[in-house]
């Protein structure tokens, strides 16, 4: 039999400190007949269903002697709710045993309930609380085995557990404490609410596509411009309320209306309904509704125990933000990584930042890309500002260098950048220890922030708004201001300044997220990422059906 992944033991506290179990003896014989005949099998079964929490339920209701724990009707009945309320979540309710469990809820209603029937039944109350206790404090979803490049640490448990579980049972508070389990932080609480708004969406027949043509701009009239209004009313970029003389005119609360929806799209706001815009009109609400749930599940990663004060880029959207006590005190545009360099996600803290940096090239870089131009031109070093030197890091004469001699597999060299303009890190980067050599920085091409998409890097992070992050991150406005920088910027020299309180900053991946408003937004899967989630988020939990 396939091996269940780790279910914590602490979410059997729930059951483990409550003291009122019944005292069914005959139902207790059942339950001791199933653990018994399943552990000497392929496992505990019902239905022939092999339970998930093979780890610790045998365990659990042998230290107990048999006894049900689901006996107080008032408890049944909170579960259930829960169990379903699991959909408001993006989750499955079926990967709860949902449909067995409410058969033989029904039997109990009707008095059909037999010791056989209560035995499955509370066998698979505990399994399914346990299993989603544990996907909404990790996630159903192992991104790690996904996509390799991610490193961010997984969600630390609940402190004081024993506590935290006693006596649930005896005084009615599962809903609460299912509650407790879940992300807090607002944005996971506002893709919550656009969840169920996309799918009362869907439910009404979702919206029509508008047809390809010109450019919408305001001014122009047309039965193109008649879909946009009812196109832009649905999702509430435009208010249900808005009644023009002329539905087919273009006016400027339109043009408002398509800025709007815009924004919250990371597209350019000009307020014409152009080709990207027009693709994103089009997405099927379906697909909004998948890129939702994909993001909840994201949330369930990582949204737990936030600390109030941190750095976050979303790799997608293109934006690094610092987040303190819930609002958003700085903004700025990024560029990450092309689709094949692709930047990773990981957790790490800002510790230093330099100002003059200098910039070592990687060896992929400098032998895939910089040696076949050295081949070339001899100049090539002198025209970049940078130099070569030997392992020991003495600077060579790239003149007395035959690079004909050389290859990616024989390349004995390092090459450097020197601090100025043109340097590749542009005048600042910030660092962060991790394992892929990634940090912030700034970038010469400043000319590429004006792109809607803006995945054109190695793998590292070009800020638009450097000086804005440094003075943000110091907050010192008498000592860190741009007279002081200027000054570090005329000496030539590389110059470290550590931060007072290193920061941690996440690096990561969303599609959808929502705001203290609840306003929705989308950004475009760049790395193709969503689907890998999502298929695996539809997969039915394996829980092996016995023969």
């Amino acid at each position: 039999m396939k091996k269940n992944i780790f279910i914590p033991v602490f979410t059997l506290f729930i059951l483990l400190n409550f003291n009122g179990f019944s005292q069914d003896n005959e139902t207790s014989e059942a339950i001791r007949n199933l653990i018994e005949r399943g552990q000497q099998q392929e496992g505990v079964s019902v239905e022939g269903i092999i339970l998930y929490n093979q780890a610790t339920l045998p365990e659990f209701y042998s230290n107990h002697n048999y006894e049900p724990a689901w006996t107080d009707p008032k408890n049944r009945a909170d579960i259930l709710n829960v169990l379903k309320a699991s959909y408001d979540e993006g989750l499955n309710p079926d990967d709860y045993h949902l449909p067995q469990i409410e058969k033989y809820m029904e039997m109990i209603s009707k008095n059909q309930e037999t010791p056989e029937a209560l035995a499955n039944l509370d066998l698979l109350l505990t399994d399914a609380t346990s299993l989603y206790a544990n996907h909404l404090l990790y996630g159903k979803v192992m991104q790690s085995e996904i996509r390799k490049s991610w490193n961010v640490p997984k969600n630390p448990p609940p402190e004081n557990p024993d506590s935290l579980f006693s006596l649930v049972l005896t005084t009615h508070q599962l809903p609460a404490l299912f509650d407790s389990l879940k992300p807090s932080n607002f944005m996971y609480n506002g893709l919550k609410e656009g969840l169920k708004k996309y799918r009362m969406i869907a439910a009404n027949g979702g919206w029509d596509s508008i047809p390809e043509g010109k450019t919408l701009k305001k001014g122009m009239t047309g039965e193109r411009v008649a879909l946009l209004r009812k196109r832009l009313m649905i999702t509430g970029d435009l208010g249900s309320d808005s009644a023009p003389e002329n539905e087919n005119y273009f006016d400027e609360e339109l043009e408002g209306a398509v800025k709007k929806f815009q924004f919250r799209h990371n597209l350019n706001q000009d307020g014409a309904v152009g080709k990207n815009t027009l693709a994103r009109m089009n997405i099927p609400v379906e697909d909004r509704i998948n890129s939702i749930r994909v993001n909840l599940e994201r949330g369930r990663w990582v949204m737990h125990n936030l600390v109030p004060d941190f750095l976050v880029v979303n790799i997608a959207g293109f934006n690094l933000r610092r987040v303190t006590d819930g609002d958003v005190v700085f903004y700025s545009p990024v560029i990450v990584g092309k689709k094949y360099h692709e930047t990773p996600i990981f957790k790490s803290r800002v510790i230093y930042f330099e100002i003059n940096p200098t910039w070592t090239l990687p060896y992929s870089i400098a032998t895939k890309e910089t040696l076949p131009k050295l081949k070339k031109n001899p100049d090539y070093l002198k025209e970049k500002n940078m130099v070569i030197m030997d392992r020991s890091g003495k600077i060579l004469d790239p003149a007395t260098i035959d690079f004909s001699k050389y290859s990616r597999n024989n390349f004995p060299f390092t090459i450097r950048q020197e601090p100025g303009p043109r340097n590749a890190l542009g005048r600042v980067k910030f660092i962060f220890p991790n394992q892929y050599s990634v940090y912030v920085h700034d970038t010469p091409g400043q000319s590429l922030f004006s792109r809607e998409e803006r995945s054109f890097s190695h793998g590292c992070i070009r800020l638009q708004k450097k000086w804005g992050l440094l003075m943000n991150l110091m907050d010192e406005p008498d000592v860190w201001n741009m007279d002081k920088i200027n000054q570090i910027l005329e000496s030539k020299k590389t110059t470290r300044v550590n931060l007072k309180k290193p920061m941690d900053i996440y690096i990561l991946y969303w599609t959808a997220g929502a705001d203290k408003d609840n306003r929705i937004f989308f950004d475009k899967d760049i790395y193709n990422r969503d689907e890998a989630v999502l298929e695996a988020l539809n997969k039915p939990i394996d829980y092996h059906k016995t023969q």
